[in-house]
């Protein structure tokens, strides 16, 4: 039985580290474009890539994307870094 109890335990808590700060920040990152076409702005952003645990910088092109997009490294940290 303690034992039982000590493994629930554990799997809280390793699911717990595991979670995201924001789950903007486990979106894909660094898309440009809808998937159809391209768009041509050249806006200095920045992504959170989760695989990596860090925010990378990429020119979001001004339309299409989703949500996983700041505009300064500093605003991706404070959402998204644990």
């Amino acid at each position: 039985m303690k034992m039982l109890i000590l493994l629930f335990v554990f799997i809280a808590l390793a699911s717990n580290s595991m979670a995201l700060k924001n789950e903007i920040c486990g979106l894909p990152h660094s898309q440009v474009g809808s998937g159809i076409y391209r768009c041509y702005a050249r806006i200095t952003s920045w992504s959170y890539d989760s695989n990596n645990k860090e925010c990378v910088e990429f020119f979001y092109g001004g339309c299409g994307g989703n949500a996983n997009k700041f505009f300064t490294k500093e605003l991706c940290q404070k959402m998204c870094r644990e």
